[in-house]
């Protein structure tokens, strides 16, 4: 997602394609801590975990709209919530999804004349990868409740951060 070139074309290619649901689940964590912050990576951070969901927005509305009633979906983080920031650090990636978070509340009101659903959802501290072994929840648990989550989303919801418990998360 984080050659815009090829998402334009991935969309042309698919032109006559109706999409129903469409999920940015791409992110990147690069480490950073107060006087250790690589600013490079920082960059590179906010255009996938942040820009791309514009992006994708922005080539692939004709097809959300064609479709009727279709959800762009985020996968975003609670890291990215000023208000559920209580342990500093980690700069780059809570401040790319903070800037997520308000690209999907943006959007949310601009494609609502379109009827598309636009959310962020936060999958949980997952045991996985970028997870690391202290997640609280395994894979399964967090796909099951996005699932759920995700069949049950209505418009009402649109602007909204969620997390796969169901529950809104405050930004």
């Amino acid at each position: 997602v984080g050659d815009f070139v090829q998402i334009e074309s991935l969309a042309r290619a698919l032109a006559e394609q109706e999409i129903h649901l469409l999920i940015n689940n791409a992110g990147v964590y690069p480490s950073s801590h107060f006087k250790a912050v690589d600013y490079d990576a920082w960059a590179d951070a906010f255009k996938i975990n942040t820009m791309s969901t514009l992006k994708l927005a922005e080539v692939f509305i004709p097809h959300l709209v064609k479709a009727g009633n279709a959800k762009l979906l985020a996968m975003t983080s609670k890291m990215g919530s000023i208000d559920d920031n209580t342990s500093g650090g980690e700069y780059i990636y809570r401040s790319s999804k903070t800037a997520l978070n308000m690209v999907v509340k943006s959007l949310a009101i601009d494609l609502q004349k379109y009827g598309v659903l636009v959310a962020a959802l936060h999958p949980g501290w997952v045991r996985t990868d970028m997870g690391g072994p202290n997640g609280l929840i395994d894979v399964s648990t967090s796909v099951n409740g996005l699932r759920r989550v995700i069949e049950q989303l209505t418009l009402e919801e649109s602007g909204k951060m969620i997390g796969y418990d169901g529950k809104v998360v405050n930004w």
